[in-house]
């Protein structure tokens, strides 16, 4: 709570996004606000200080750039599913075509195409890809880059080196609607996010909080076709329950300071 107290000195607080490609405006028409702009429009005591993001972002690739960050108020991280997502072998990428390594659209187009064509085309596509998944598979050739015995080492650094760089830290853990994918690939990631969010919790204090998508969230209208990265819409939801966890944080912290003076 000490932490968070250091918010009541100024009006105005400082904050920073890390995350992958959901969390930028990827497949939004041009001009659409992703939920950086729409945090800030919501909370006028916030002004951005910085905000990367990096396609197919790991816990392993956000390490130095977390350790590059410079002291801020607050720091918001979203990691989407690539971290725990089967990949192809990197043995065997240079070896097929480009459009079966396509991984931060999941091998799913985020719009349907108008033309009838195209769309028998992409469903050939989709379907050669998941037949390659079945066949690398046993051969241990489709897999997650990180081991899950990699993800407390990795989830501490990152804890490690934001908790010295920010008074309030939110932990945003993504999620897909998984009945768009191979059973397989459901499998693998499910186990890889029930151990990501019991070792956040580990972590969970009034300066380290941890959101993640409901049920409620869960829905088609809040995502794109490709069932992973967010709608505009979702991308305006997802702001406003980050938006709720920074100013129950402030309050809380308020709370604290007269409870204690």
């Amino acid at each position: 709570m000490h932490s968070l107290i250091k918010l009541l000195a100024h009006n105005s607080h400082s904050i920073k996004f890390l995350g992958g490609s959901v969390l930028s405006s990827y497949g939004l028409a041009t001009g659409t606000n992703n939920l950086v702009k729409d945090v800030l429009g919501l909370n006028k005591s916030l002004y951005l200080k910085r905000e990367v993001c990096v396609g197919g972002l790991s816990f392993s690739q956000a390490i130095p750039i977390v350790e590059d960050f410079h002291d801020t108020d607050v720091i918001v991280f979203y990691f989407g599913t690539s971290v725990g997502w089967p990949r192809i072998s990197r043995k065997l990428e240079n070896h097929l075509r480009p459009e079966l390594l396509e991984s931060t659209t999941f091998h799913i187009p985020v719009y349907k195409s108008k033309k009838r064509l195209n769309r028998v085309k992409a469903k050939i596509r989709h379907l050669e890809r998941n037949l390659l998944k079945y066949i690398l598979f046993p051969f241990g050739l489709y897999k997650p880059r990180h081991s899950l015995e990699d993800l407390p080492h990795l989830i501490e650094a990152i804890e490690h080196l934001a908790e010295k760089r920010a008074s309030l830290i939110i932990w945003v853990q993504h999620n897909t609607l998984g009945y768009k994918r191979l059973w397989l690939e459901r499998r693998i990631y499910q186990k890889y996010y029930n151990v990501i969010i019991k070792i956040l919790h580990s972590y969970q204090s009034p300066h380290f909080r941890i959101l993640t998508p409901t049920k409620k969230f869960l829905v088609q209208e809040n995502y794109l076709l490709d069932g992973v990265h967010l709608s505009n819409l979702g991308h305006e939801r997802m702001a406003e329950l980050i938006n709720q966890e920074i100013t129950q944080a402030i309050s809380d912290a308020k709370a604290y300071k007269t409870n204690n003076s």
